[in-house]
Formats: structure tokens, sequence, C-alpha cells
């Protein structure tokens, strides 16, 4: 039986409710449950540049915020929907190319002040492969995962870039035991395609908005079938990856991909990097730059 919210972790369903100038103010309430005092957003406009060039990765599900504290700061937010296990590297290449997009730009996007900081937040529907620690012991994955760039002794190094990880099946929390705003907005986000009624925890301003945004009987008819759109295309996508895992076809992973690995390996990615992110071996690709 069909829900009446949309899937959020759909990328029709994810820019609509954080990406469209008519819902500035559910994102802005949303980040500001995960940025410090001093960076909680007053105003933010939405970057019509592509900081990472196109067709480098998928960037569906993917934007870059430009946000103005109550302190004049200026900073930005680079949010993403999460849906692939090699999250991890992809983020790491978006923060830092957003980094140097920002040093080659100087002063460019405000005369008077270069920006503070960047954020970077994902929000994801899996969770981490495991990691283990130099001894090799098992690393836990936790649902929010705040990294800063410090030493080993804890002493931060530079307070320029911060990655934020949601790893929402973590997420357990049921009504009756929501104590934060972040916690009111994770379970929002986790149960949104379920609910049938909006709950009485959540039935606040910012939130009616929210449910109203997501309501799929509020979407135009044009607006319905992009989203139907959305959804079967991932559908499609992963159940094509998941045939091609249990029937051993690599070359039905690469069909689509090459233009991609050509573009990493013409930035200078390493290709053992390349390797992690497209999940194809390193002889595979070498054998396939060496065809082009």
């Amino acid at each position: 039986m069909m829900g009446i919210f949309f899937d959020p972790y759909s990328d029709y369903g994810f820019k609509k409710l954080f990406g469209e100038e008519g819902s500035k103010d559910i994102l802005i309430d949303f980040l500001n449950t995960m940025l410090p005092e001093r960076h909680q957003i007053a105003e933010l406009t939405f970057s019509d540049k592509e900081i990472v060039p196109a067709g480098m990765f998928d960037r569906r599900g993917s934007y870059d915020i430009y946000c103005t504290a109550a302190n004049q700061d200026r900073f930005i937010v680079e949010m993403q929907k999460g849906r692939f296990p090699t999250f991890k590297e992809r983020a790491l290449i978006y923060s830092v190319w957003s980094l140097q997009n920002q040093i080659k730009r100087g002063e460019d996007w405000d005369k008077k002040k270069r920006f503070a900081a960047i954020y970077f937040v994902g929000v994801m529907n899996f969770v981490f492969n495991e990691e283990r620690d130099d001894d090799g012991n098992p690393i836990p994955n936790k649902l929010y995962t705040n990294i800063r760039l410090c030493d080993d002794d804890g002493t931060l190094f530079y307070s320029g870039l911060t990655m934020k990880f949601l790893q929402m099946p973590l997420f357990k929390k049921t009504e009756n035991e929501l104590e934060t705003r972040f916690d009111k907005w994770l379970y929002f986000l986790k149960n949104l395609p379920s609910f049938d009624h909006i709950p009485r925890i959540l039935n606040e301003p910012i939130f009616s908005h929210a449910f109203d945004v997501a309501k799929l009987g509020n979407m135009a008819p044009e607006e319905r079938e992009a989203y139907d759109k959305s959804v079967m295309d991932a559908l499609a996508y992963f159940g094509a990856i998941q045939e091609g895992r249990e029937e051993g076809e690599i070359e039905g992973r690469i069909k689509g991909k090459t233009e991609v690995i050509i573009n990493m390996k013409a930035e200078g990615l390493p290709i053992e990097m390349i390797a992690r992110i497209t999940k194809f071996s390193v002889d595979k690709i070498e054998q396939l730059l060496r065809e082009q």
C-alpha cells in the first residue's frame, strides 16, 4: 500500500525537502541541530556552481549551501544523501575539492570576508563497512559521527573542515524516547515514508511544513511523475548492481562508467582510490585506461 509521504532518501524527495527555495526554513532548522553555536545559520543560498567537475561522480542528492551566521561568518555546507559503501572516500574527495575551490576563488563569494569553514553533512540510509584500528580491533559504527582534523593526542590541527555522518539505520528511538530537536529530525527522516499521520511530538510549525512538503497528494502531476521516476531509477540501479554481484558480471558494471573513470584519472586521483570508489580491480581499471 502506497504511503502518503514521499521517501526522503529518493533523489527527488531529498532535494524537495532540503534543496529548494520554498523549504529553506526546513533545511536551516535541521542543519542548526548539528552546527556549533557560532555557526547557527541565519541566512542561506544554494550554490549555482558545481564544486566537483561535472561527470566526475554522480552528484544527484548532493548540493552546496552558502550560509551566513548571526556573527556574519560565511561558511559552506556540502550536503549529500549517501547510498554507496564507498561514501567515506567520496565525502573526502568532495570536501577537499570544496576547500581547493574556495582557495582558488579567494574572496569571490564575499568581497569583504573569506569563508570561515566548510561542513560536510552526509545523511545515509546504510551503515558503513566495518573498519579496524591499528591493532586489528573492530571499530564500532555510530549513529552520528563528527570528524575534525586532529593530532593523535586530540589537539585540533585545522578548524576549517568538519565532516558529519548520520548512519540512519542505527537510529532506534521511538516517539516516547525523543529528547532533543536533533532526535525529532532523525525520527522524522527515519519514519517519514511509513507515517499515516503527524505524530503528536512533531506537531510544531517547522515539522508541519516539512510534512506538507513531503505529502504525495500535494504534488502536481509532473512532480509526482518525477518522484516516481527517481524511485524506479534507484530500484533499477540497485537491482542491476545486485544482479551483477550475484552473477559476477564485472563487464555489466563497467558499462556507462568509462567516462567517470577517465575523469577521475584526469583529475589526478590514484588508481587505488579509483578502484575503491568504483569497486573495480586495479588491473581492470588499468586495462580500461589503456584501451582509451
